[in-house]
């Protein structure tokens, strides 16, 4: 498996960024292809995420002031606690069990790529997302929900995709997506 990096998730995190901040004012409560959530709440959703997996990473519970933060602001500071020493071995909680911090940096991109196409195709945008690192988030996916029960995965199971579709599409489509 092709390690990932914090230069590859600081690209996707910037990427996912500037999607949310082309969010257009009368868009905040359309629907996503996540069912359950707006796309308000989907945003929320990454804010926190990236807010869980700093305090998992630094082993310390989130601060009030950083639940109530923005996406760039909560990416910054994930950013800064995978580049802290030592990190990529530590063992966190998420919310299907216990990861190693390199597991959670491939589970961050992967959600930030999924959901990023989420919010792209709520908001009529456009992804430009690094097709090398979708392939290796591919491949981390495929083998990483082939070893998960399927109760515990996060996930709608899979829907098949042509193998001649975009590889964004593959990803989306291996988590359940519609592309």
């Amino acid at each position: 498996m092709s390690a990932a990096t914090v230069d590859q998730l600081a690209v996707v995190a910037d990427r996912v960024g500037l999607l949310i901040s082309g969010i257009k004012p009368d868009q905040w409560d359309d629907p996503t292809p996540c069912p359950e959530w707006d796309v308000r709440a989907l945003v929320r959703h990454l804010v926190l995420g990236n807010v869980m997996d700093t305090s998992g990473l630094l082993t310390r519970p989130p601060a009030h002031r950083e639940l109530l933060a923005g996406f760039d602001e909560t990416a910054v500071a994930l950013l800064a606690a995978f580049r802290v020493p030592g990190v990529a071995d530590r063992i966190l909680e998420v919310p299907f069990g216990r990861v190693s911090g390199l597991m959670a940096l491939h589970l961050r991109l992967t959600e930030l790529l999924v959901h990023g196409w989420d919010i792209a195709r709520a908001t009529g945008q456009e992804t430009a997302f690094p097709d090398d690192v979708i392939e290796q988030e591919l491949g981390f996916t495929a083998r990483a929900l082939a070893s998960m029960p399927s109760p515990r995965r996060p996930f709608a199971p899979a829907i098949a995709s042509p193998a001649t579709a975009p590889v964004l599409d593959q990803l989306v489509c291996s988590l359940g997506r519609v592309a």
